[in-house]
């Protein structure tokens, strides 16, 4: 590739590349896989693709993710692939019509647990790393969901309880019961216990639980338990619609999606401590409100995170900058009103104001559009002609436009005709006529001594 056609590529990706508080959120495609150092906000785009990603899951030498992508609408088109973390080698394990979802690596990196509903409902399956050798681990009967695989023991959700399994499926055992578990109210779930995950030395596990439907979303708060049973408690008393938790490699923080407050939409991942203490965002001041990032998981240390990225309803619009002037003539001293306008109304931008003056010299000036339009006055101070244009960069929803130049002139004040130097032109008027005036009066009176 010759060297103008990489910077002009490097040019086109960086035009499609929005900045929140000097943070650069690489945007390609309407999904992707994002990498996130948590300490600077740094933020990489590992992979892109227009396909909707629903989860990944990093393998144990961190080398590789599983994920899922649907390659058409509806859910038999959702399948499982694999891929370097240098997006290279995206292979698809599964090619089929089922519903298969939910890929977990095992601990030595040489298989994967999933689910996958080839039957009469969704059930938890095996298949090697390479997609190889697929075959029924479990089925409950009903929906089994939300896997986690560390060590010997496998957790899943079951009748919206939190349960668990060898990983050779013997032994499945109850490990939470939730009030109301599987009583549907006002959300979109069932009350109950969704998403387990298990502590990096296995002893614990961090599930979310529904608490209250008084939202749609339903409000959850999460919990911690141990493997024996024993221990249930909650570490958070947010009300907030969160979970799709994930433990750091120490075992000491959570990171978890957090994807609406009350009514309010967000899909935002949370940091917090095991204690419930630290919870901190760590993306939305980062990232643009309709960039929404799904399914956290650390990477090989616990200062860095991927997390699957989408441009919801993403859309560039146009805008349009306009500038005109209270008149067109001016004289020195004399004040012109400029006023700017965007639109469509947007509120709080900043825009660069440029007067070029006879002379060549520029004036630059940040301008606010606090409502959408700025006025101000301007009082030139030299002779000739000036114009003035204004140019905003745009934002992440907009793009950038600049206005027509427009001109005006500045003259010399005229001075009004005076007649003789001292004497206005009226003056002199007046003063002919009185003296005409007089001259008839004398002419009159010598006429009436004559006769």
């Amino acid at each position: 590739m010759s060297y103008l056609k990489v910077f002009l590529v490097c040019f086109f990706l960086l035009a499609l590349t929005p900045m929140v508080n000097g943070t650069y959120v690489p945007y390609s495609e309407e999904y992707g896989i994002y990498k996130l150092d948590v300490n600077t906000g740094e933020t990489h785009l590992v992979y892109s693709s227009p396909l909707e990603i629903t989860n990944i899951d990093l393998s144990p030498d961190g080398s590789k993710f599983a994920l899922c992508m649907y390659h058409g609408d509806g859910y038999e088109y959702s399948e499982i692939y694999t891929m370097n973390i240098d997006e290279t080698g995206l292979t698809r394990l599964t090619d089929n019509d089922n519903w298969d979802l939910y890929p977990n690596w095992s601990p030595d990196g040489s298989e994967f647990v999933f689910l996958s509903w080839r039957e009469s409902s969704l059930d938890i399956y095996k298949m090697d790393a390479d997609g190889d050798n697929q075959r029924l681990l479990y089925d409950s009967g009903g929906h089994d969901a939300d896997l986690d695989w560390v060590g010997d023991r496998i957790v899943f959700t079951r009748d919206s309880q939190i349960w668990m399994m060898n990983s050779d499926g013997s032994d499945v055992h109850q490990l939470t019961d939730p009030p109301n578990a599987g009583v549907w109210g006002n959300a979109v779930l069932p009350f109950g216990d969704y998403d387990p995950r298990l502590s990096p030395d296995g002893s614990l596990v961090v599930f979310e639980r529904m608490v209250n439907d008084t939202t749609d979303h339903g409000n959850y708060e999460l919990f911690i338990i141990g493997v024996d049973g024993e221990g249930e408690h909650n570490i958070t008393g947010t009300g907030w619609t969160q979970g799709i938790v994930q433990w750091s490699s120490t075992g000491e923080e959570l990171i978890h999606l957090v994807s609406a407050m009350g009514e309010e939409g967000r899909y935002d991942v949370f940091r917090i401590n095991v204690d419930g203490t630290g919870i901190t965002d760590l993306t939305s001041e980062h990232y643009p409100p309709r960039f929404l990032a799904h399914h956290p998981i650390y990477a090989g240390d616990d200062s860095t995170i991927y997390f699957v990225g989408q441009w919801w309803n993403w859309a560039i619009l146009d805008s349009s900058l306009t500038c005109s002037i209270s008149k067109s003539t001016a004289t020195l001293d004399e004040s012109i009103t400029i006023s700017v306008e965007v639109q469509p109304e947007i509120h709080n931008i900043d825009a660069e104001l440029t007067i070029t003056e006879p002379d060549g010299s520029m004036t630059h000036q940040t301008i606010t559009l606090a409502d959408g339009s700025y006025q101000f006055s301007y009082t030139p101070e030299q002779l000739g002609e000036y114009s003035i244009q204004v140019e905003w960069a745009g934002d992440l929803g907009h793009s950038g436009s600049t206005s027509a130049s427009i001109g005006f002139t500045v003259q010399e004040e005229t001075p009004p005709d005076e007649g003789i130097p001292g004497y206005p032109v009226i003056s002199m008027i007046l003063g002919l006529a009185i003296y005409l005036m007089s001259r008839r009066h004398s002419y009159l009176g010598k006429t009436q001594t004559i006769f």
